[in-house]
């Protein structure tokens, strides 16, 4: 057998498939690099954004959680808030619409807190105050009228007889 023979002397000539291999693993290397940087780079601006909006939602939240101090206007509308929801113009309608001569109007009180309607009217005759008191429903708006009081008078100008009532009613607020 033969020894293997290696002359570190002489320059021999390297193979072509090295070079081809050697620049190659120099391309490959350098685009892992470039991929490498273009990813580390993406990656960070996508936890800077992500980090932005995290801290944007605790702002909110802290400023959400602190509490608010009402202006003494504030404190004004907000307390006034309840009654612009009640049924006010549907319930003037109603009113409106049902109070027509020989019934006449003499008073309204509306209590808005509980709803309750007062009405004091004058009527000809006690049937056309009890007519009215009927006359006076809804039942989207008014719960039915009750005739409260009644009181026949006669008129010292004219002579003529007349009831004054009272009706009473509850608004209903949905």
């Amino acid at each position: 057998m033969k020894p293997a023979l290696i002359d570190f002397r002489s320059t021999g000539r390297a193979p072509a498939i090295g070079w081809v291999m050697l620049v190659l693993g120099v391309t490959v290397l350098s685009s892992a690099l470039w991929f490498d940087r273009t990813w580390s780079a993406q990656r960070a601006e996508v936890e800077q954004a992500r980090r932005a909006t995290e801290d944007a939602a605790r702002q909110a939240r802290e400023l959400a959680s602190r509490p608010v101090q009402l202006t003494a206007e504030e404190l004004r509308l907000r307390a006034t808030e309840p009654l612009l929801r009640q049924p006010w113009l549907p319930v003037l309608r109603v009113i409106e619409s049902v109070t027509e001569p020989p019934v006449y109007l003499l008073g309204l009180t509306i209590e808005p807190s509980s709803g309750q309607i007062r009405i004091e009217a004058e009527a000809p005759s006690f049937a056309d105050a009890l007519e009215y008191a009927k006359t006076l429903r809804n039942e989207e708006v008014l719960a039915p009228a009750q005739l409260r009081s009644h009181e026949g008078f006669t008129d010292p100008n004219t002579g003529r007889q007349a009831t004054r009532f009272t009706v009473t009613s509850q608004w209903i607020s949905r």
